[in-house]
């Protein structure tokens, strides 16, 4: 596993680099990431369906399935410098089974991976089961813990820095271009950030190899009307699963003002870099504002770039 660091953020905010294959990195003092105990770490697992005939079968659809995830970890307290057990300890305490629903800032823990090819990706964990001790021996005398901890993320994919574009006016309407991209290599689901105004967003269908897609196919111009009023204080629309796909943010729901006509479209992996038109009318003359929010998300820690 040399070339890649891995660091555990736990609940708590507290950063525990476990492996070090760079560098510039270094351990927590104590803590050991074994490493032929990792399981689960580069693909994100996925299962295909297939319709059967009498002529054999054809591919009908694949989906993503829960990342079970295996860590092993040794502790010393006596590299740590703590009292018996304190390290094993506080370590626990950054892991649970489920979201602490008495904490409205709760975070769940991080395995983070950094590598020279893709810089910093991570995913959030929580325990499956409860952690492993390998009693081989007593660590309360011997002052050193072997545990393996089985962890499992509902979202298997492992995600980066997200990247943020943007268009704007300086008066009450205006017209131009914003540029979209997906690098990874799966679907990205983006969303819109917009100020009062009414807009005209792009929405394109996207044909291609990978590297060369490009807005084409059935609606290549599409667009799709969002109007925000100075009531809704600016407006969400998002591709993202689980969410409501267009809202104020006063909390209200947008989607009967927008008459059907939604957001449709995915952008499809490997899309290079992209001006899409965009425009605005009825702004305040001070301007408007659209972000164009697009996550960066991964089926492995470690490459999958063109």
């Amino acid at each position: 596993m040399a070339g890649i660091d891995i660091t555990l953020v736990g609940r708590s905010g507290i950063r525990w680099p476990a492996h070090c294959g760079l560098s510039k990195g270094g351990r927590t003092a104590g803590l050991t990431l074994v490493e032929e105990s990792v399981k689960g770490l580069m693909d994100a697992p996925i299962e295909t369906d297939w319709i059967e005939d009498t002529d054999g079968a054809i591919f009908s659809g694949e989906r993503f399935l829960p990342r079970d995830l295996d860590l092993g970890f040794a502790f010393s307290d006596e590299l740590a410098r703590s009292r018996g057990g304190e390290l094993e300890s506080q370590f626990r305490l950054e892991f649970g089974a489920r979201a602490d629903r008495w904490d409205p800032n709760f975070k769940h823990t991080r395995v983070e991976v950094e590598s020279e090819l893709s810089g910093v990706r991570w995913l959030e964990v929580l325990l499956r089961e409860a952690p492993e001790m390998k009693m081989r021996q007593d660590p309360y005398s011997k002052q050193v813990w072997e545990l393996g901890y089985a962890l499992r993320s509902g979202d298997p994919l492992f995600e980066s820095k997200k990247k943020v574009t943007t268009f704007e006016t300086s008066g009450a309407s205006g017209s131009g271009f914003i540029e979209i991209s997906n690098p990874t290599d799966t679907e990205m689901r983006h969303t819109w950030i917009l100020t009062q105004g009414t807009w005209l967003v792009p929405d394109p269908s996207w044909v291609g190899a990978p590297g060369k897609r490009a807005p084409g196919g059935e609606f290549p111009t599409r667009n799709v009307t969002v109007t925000v009023t100075a009531a809704d204080q600016g407006a969400k629309v998002t591709r993202e699963r689980r969410k409501i796909h267009a809202q104020t943010f006063t909390g209200a729901n947008l989607l009967g003002r927008m008459n059907g006509k939604w957001v449709k479209f995915d952008i499809p992996p490997h899309t290079p870099k992209t001006l899409l038109p965009i425009s605005v009318s009825g702004a305040p003359s001070s301007g408007a504002r659209a972000e164009l929010h697009q996550p960066r998300r991964w089926t492995r820690p470690v490459g999958g770039e063109l």
